[in-house]
């Protein structure tokens, strides 16, 4: 038969099924292989799109024919056609580049040799290179061979087919023979069989970098697919058999089996030393769409233990919620570990985690983390950073209720390895905009409520051991005395006015604090500053209750130099107004007020300098602050002085005020010179800021300087011979005990560096003050990258353009499923100590792309107390009692004392002559570099080095492969002491949970530092 011929048929036939029910077509019904979620463009096939397939234009009577409504059109297309009439049969041919096609409801049958059609056998056969797609967006199924549709089974049998299946990655399912048959009920479930060997991937490429080969596989609707037995193939290459492999294709949340985290040595020992480590034993339950809950178990073998690593038992449970509509989420996990010990000690660890949003303004938020022994949550952790973290738990509600805000919170810590524990709770904040009164008046009050309380305090001094006789030994031995707490509460409430658009500040401050463990104070002479006594005292107490009034007066010259003044009354000592403690028996008394005026300005001058290279100008800017006081003398009580533990010998606090106060900042910017001249004057100049400057204002009082220059009395030594055993000085005048500055420039976008001084040794409210500046802090960060490069800004200097790969990161892009190291990050930023698994924390997956480096120095070294009430604060002494003999928290503890002083700070009493404490210094680096050693390799490197023991404090590194459908990670951490943790994983980045781990760990009792 011709074509031409065979074109006629194909038109009659369109007529004849144009007649028909939907019930009578050839191909009825959706197919029934479906892909779940938004599909993904097939691989390249030896048979072109079917959406390629060109129709001829209809004439009039079929153009009619396909506008009538309620008929289901279906058109064939082929190079040959025979209809049987009397069989009911269709036949269509292909040849060369003409295909056989039939077209039903955008259901579509593409085949390069034939299509056949029996109403009686009601059997739909094609062959040859064969594509069926579904139509409504689902991916098509392709073949070689032959594929029978049998109508009356719902079912397809086809040969050397390709099936697509997404699973948020794509995977390619390849099959010799298999079967698929349509639930009877609805066409959206379908169970395919495959028992004649095939393979899977989810490379994309025409040819895959790698597939696994089954002998035989199921898929069960749109749920699983689990094949059986596996050889996973690179390239050509047999790798690895694996009895099985198993895949969860649903979508969304659903309940499963968790995959094991495990190694390769977990399962045959590569070393006598080896102990075997398995993680992530569950299941999870999807108890709804909202809710889900998992339960799991994590092992480590107890063959070869040692004294600080007996090896454990860990239960896990995990529910996690999430109602949009309620605007809610968050999670609760738990964790019970038992040691396998001879004691059987257990910890308990829970964590909850809640967002929620009430109204547009309500909102709470919590983060909360308990443990029941903090040693063992930190002996059976291998992460230098965990182990050194602390355990912090936080929660917050703040709502708007009118013109005012409301925040109520608070914040507890436990600290890993360590009893003391540290709380904030409540802390309340109250603020309201202004609140108008009339058109001349208005108030903006201002309340705030907080209290800070320790428990079980660890530090050393009177009482902070207990000596009793051991009732098995016989001898005398200290055990670490507990119940020593201590706890600061203050209140202020702020009730500034404006009348008649002047500011009247008021405001009141009630502190307290109270150390409920003995100490030792010394008690002074009043007279003549000598000790006469050393009381210990089971429990020292401080209140304080101020107010202070301030008025400000129209500001003069505002436009040139912000000149202000001003009127306060304030207390005539620095200390509070009302003051009790326990050297007044816990009766309040006062001191004085006087008037102080002052007047303050603020001018900015500014020079304008000619340009050099590629600056065309230069402006240099100084804005300082000068303030001036005055207020006349007064006198302070005696019961005053003793409240505080002052004495009245060298006192200056009661003398006239006569002060000045100088600051100062400083900023050189420059404008880079234009490469192009610009003829319309409208671009917009582009500058620099080379550096700035800022300085901390410094008070001078001369009343000051001349009662201790003036009124001494110098004999030849160069001391008074008066009673005031002041020194003549030229800062004698000088009243700041502190001073620093910061330095910052975009020249090193990502730069700030400060530093802080100690003026004097001793208090400046006493003639005794001697000037001896002491470097006490230095704090200094760089942070460079794609996005803050100092490479760029220089080449930006010299006219050429930046570098795509220099400017700030693309935003990236929305991502269907998160990938595995976006869920890693997540993890490791949330720190739970319970519930979601922490397999993968032993090392920190570094970025694919670009370099980053981040360094933070920091020093502490503050002023060293003197006098017969100092304590030495040793930390090896302070970490032996943490640590209690094991090595490995003894390390950590003196990594964190070296590099988080502020965390084991020792607490002092507020009035003089309480116990001070002699604090070693502090200084270290941490730095966290992450660059592309190639294109496919990325590294980061995090540590810290403690320059005072000269030693590395932690070292975590991590090196990532990128293997086209796989990821290569190396993992490393190591602490001081020598316990380390090293993790080799090969991972399929299409299903995270197939791979490959070799996982070591040591924990050494007595290693040395690298």
């Amino acid at each position: 038969m011709s074509a031409a011929a065979g074109r006629l048929i194909a038109a009659a036939g369109l007529c004849v099924v144009m007649a028909q029910t939907a019930e009578g077509q050839i191909i009825p019904g959706r197919p029934p292989i479906r892909g779940p979620g938004t599909l993904q463009p097939a691989r390249r096939d030896t048979v072109p799109d079917s959406t390629a397939v060109k129709w001829p234009t209809p004439d009039s009577i079929a153009q009619r024919l396909l506008n009538k409504p309620d008929y289901t059109i279906t058109r064939y297309q082929g190079d040959t056609a025979f209809f049987n009439a009397e069989d009911k049969q269709l036949d269509l041919l292909a040849a060369g580049k003409r295909r056989a096609v039939v077209d039903r409801d955008s259901q579509v049958v593409v085949s390069d040799s034939a299509i056949f059609y029996s109403q009686a056998s009601r059997h739909v056969t094609a062959g040859g290179h064969y594509e069926i797609s579904p139509g409504g967006g689902q991916a098509p199924i392709k073949g070689l061979g032959r594929a029978e549709y049998n109508l009356a089974e719902r079912s397809v049998s086809v040969t050397h087919a390709h099936f697509p299946v997404n699973n948020g990655e794509m995977w390619y399912l390849e099959v010799n023979k298999a079967k698929v048959v349509v639930d009877s009920t609805t066409a959206k479930n379908s169970t395919l069989y495959a028992n004649g060997g095939g393979s899977i991937t989810s490379c994309d490429d025409s040819i895959p970098d790698y597939h696994f080969e089954y002998r035989e596989a199921k898929r069960t609707g749109n749920n699983t697919i689990v094949a059986r037995p596996a050889v996973l193939y690179i390239k050509d290459v047999p790798v690895m058999w694996l009895p099985f492999i198993f895949s969860d294709t649903r979508a969304g949340r659903h309940s499963g089996i968790l995959a094991p985290q495990f190694g390769i040595g977990d399962i045959v020992r590569n070393s006598p030393t080896y102990r075997r480590n398995v993680n992530n034993v569950g299941y999870y339950w999807a108890l709804s769409d909202y809710m889900g809950v998992g339960t799991w178990l994590d092992w480590r073998s107890s063959a070869g233990a040692v004294a600080n690593d007996p090896g454990w038992l860990r239960y896990n449970a995990d529910l996690d919620y999430k109602w949009i509509d309620r605007f809610l989420g968050g999670r609760v996990g738990a964790t019970y570990t038992q040691n396998q010990d001879s004691a059987h000690s257990t910890n308990l660890a829970l964590s909850w985690a809640h967002n929620q949003d009430f109204s547009h303004d309500a909102h709470l938020n919590t983060s909360l983390n308990y443990v029941t022994s903090t040693v063992i949550q930190r002996q059976n952790t291998f992460n230098p950073i965990a182990a050194i973290a602390t355990i912090a738990s936080a929660a917050t509600f703040s709502n708007k209720y009118g013109p005012a805000s409301l925040s109520i919170g608070g914040t507890r810590k436990q600290y890993p390895g360590r009893i003391q524990v540290d709380q904030s709770v409540p802390s309340v904040n109250i603020t309201t905009t202004p609140i108008t009164l009339g058109s001349w008046l208005s108030w903006t009050p201002a309340l705030s409520y907080s209290r800070n309380d320790s428990y079980d305090i660890d530090q050393p001094g009177v009482g902070s051991v207990i000596f009793r006789t051991n009732s098995v030994t016989g001898k005398q031995d200290s055990v670490q005395a507990r119940g020593r707490n201590s706890t600061n509460s203050s209140i202020s409430f702020d009730t500034p006015l404006q009348i008649f658009g002047r500011d009247f500040k008021n405001s009141f401050r009630i502190t307290q604090q109270r150390l409920n463990f003995p100490q030792q104070v010394a008690i002074y002479d009043l007279d003549t500053n000598v000790v006469k006594e050393n009381r210990v005292y089971a429990a020292t107490y401080y209140t304080n209750v101020d107010w202070t009034p301030e008025f400000a007066l129209p500001a003069l010259a505002r436009n040139r130099f912000n000149l202000t003044p001003s009127v306060s009354l304030q207390n005539v000592d620095p200390g509070p107004f009302w003051v009790a403690s326990e050297r007044t028996n816990g009766h309040f008394v006062h001191q004085n007020k006087r008037l102080t005026y002052g007047l303050s300005a603020s001018p900015t001058i500014f020079g304008l300098f000619p340009g050099v290279g590629p600056f065309e100008r230069f402006r240099h800017s100084i804005t300082p602050s000068i303030g001036y006081s005055y207020a006349n003398a007064s006198s302070v009580s005696d019961e005053y002085l003793i409240a505080l533990g002052r004495t009245r010998a060298g006192y200056l606090g009661n003398l006239r005020q006569n002060a000045i106060n100088f600051g100062l900042t400083q900023n050189i910017e420059a404008k880079i010179r234009p490469k192009v001249v610009d003829t319309t004057g409208t671009a917009k100049a582009d500058i620099i800021r080379l550096i700035s400057i800022t300085m901390t204002p410094i008070n001078y009082d001369f009343e000051r300087a001349n009662h201790v220059n003036g009124n001494s009395g110098l004999n030849t030594s160069g001391t008074t011979s008066s009673s005031a055993s002041a020194v003549h000085s030229r800062w004698a005048g000088f009243t700041s005990e502190t001073w620093g500055y910061s330095v910052n420039s975009e020249l090193l976008p990502g730069f700030d560096f400060s530093s802080q001084y100690s003026l004097f040794d001793g208090s400046t409210t006493s003639d005794t003050a001697r000037f001896a500046p002491v470097l006490t802090t230095i704090s200094a960060s760089l942070n460079i990258g794609r996005g803050q490069n100092p490479f760029a800004v220089l080449t930006r200097l010299f006219g050429k353009a930046v570098p795509e790969a220099q400017k700030s990161p693309t935003p990236g892009t929305d991502q269907v499923r998160p990938r595995s190291d976006d869920t890693l990050a997540a993890i490791v930023a949330a720190t739970p100590v319970a519930g979601a698994p922490r397999g993968g924390d032993r090392f920190i997956i570094p970025p694919s792309q670009g370099w980053r480096a981040q360094f933070q120095f920091s020093r502490s070294s503050p002023r060293q107390p003197h006098g017969t009430n100092v304590v030495d604060f040793d930390p090896r002494q302070r970490c032996s009692q943490v640590a209690n003999g094991n090595t490995f928290l003894f390390d950590s503890c003196i990594a964190q004392i070296g590099t988080q002083p502020t965390i084991v700070a020792p607490i002092t009493g507020q009035t003089a002559g309480s116990q001070l404490y002699r604090v070693p210094p502090t200084t270290s680096l941490n730095s966290n570099i992450s660059f592309n050693l190639t294109q496919k390799w990325a590294t980061q490197w995090q540590t810290t080095y403690d320059f005072e023991r000269h030693e590395f404090a932690s070292q975590v590194v991590s090196l990532q492969r990128d293997l086209h459908d796989w990821r290569a990670i190396f993992g490393f951490t190591q602490s001081p002491n020598g316990n380390f943790a090293f993790n080799f994983t090969i991972a399929l980045k299409a299903e995270p949970d197939l791979k490959f781990d070799y996982n070591r760990t040591t924990v050494r009792t007595g290693g040395t530092s690298f």
